[in-house]
C-alpha cells in the first residue's frame, strides 16, 4: 500500500496509528512550506514597499526644495515689480501662510463630514443579538422582511439531503 509520502507497507495493512501519523507529519511539512512561502513572497514585496517609500520621500524632498524656490521666485517678482524687497518677501509669505490656512480649513471641513459606519454597526449589533438569543430571534434588519411574532419559531428551510424543514437524512424528528 503506498501513502502520500511514499512509503511502501508490503502485505500488511497500516494501522490508524500509523496513518495520523504520516498525515499529521505531511500536514505539518505542508503548512510549513506555506510559511515559507509566505515569508518569501512578503519579504519580497517588503523590500519593493521600502524602494517605494524611499523615492517618495526624494520627492517629497525635491517638492520642498521646489516650494522654497518658488517662494523665493515670487518675492523677487514682486521686487522686480516695484515693491521693496521686505516688502516683497512679507506679501509672499502671507500668501503662502493663506493658502495653508485654506487648506487646512478644506481638510478640517472634510474630516468632520466623517461618520461612523452606521449599516456595519447595526448589522453586528444584530449578530450579537442573534449569537444571545438564537431562538426566536427576527431577521427584519438582514432579510427586509416583517419579523417574527413573539414566541413564535423561527423559519427553518429545508436541508438538501431530506427535503424536510431543518431534518438531515435520516435523521429523526424531535419529540
Amino acid at each position: 500500500m503506498t501513502f502520500g509520502n511514499g512509503d511502501r507497507r508490503a502485505g500488511k495493512e497500516a494501522s490508524l496509528g500509523e496513518l495520523v501519523a504520516i498525515a499529521t507529519r505531511d500536514m505539518s511539512l505542508l503548512v510549513r512550506q506555506e510559511i515559507d512561502l509566505a515569508k518569501a513572497e512578503l519579504g519580497r514585496q517588503a523590500a519593493s514597499a521600502a524602494v517605494g517609500a524611499g523615492l517618495i520621500g526624494a520627492a517629497a524632498g525635491l517638492g520642498l526644495g521646489a516650494l522654497i524656490a518658488l517662494t523665493i521666485f515670487l518675492g523677487e517678482l514682486f521686487t522686480w515689480a516695484g515693491l521693496e524687497r521686505f516688502w516683497s518677501f512679507l506679501i509672499t509669505a502671507v500668501l503662502l501662510l493663506a493658502l495653508a490656512g485654506l487648506l487646512v480649513l478644506v481638510g478640517a471641513l472634510r474630516l468632520r463630514r466623517l461618520r461612523p459606519p452606521r449599516r456595519t454597526i447595526s448589522s453586528v449589533r444584530e449578530d450579537v443579538a442573534l449569537l444571545r438569543h438564537p431562538v426566536g430571534s427576527s431577521t427584519a434588519g438582514r432579510a427586509g422582511g416583517a419579523s417574527a411574532p413573539v414566541g413564535a419559531a423561527p423559519a427553518i428551510p429545508p436541508s438538501r439531503e431530506s427535503g424536510q424543514p431543518g431534518r438531515a437524512a435520516g435523521q429523526e424528528p424531535r419529540g
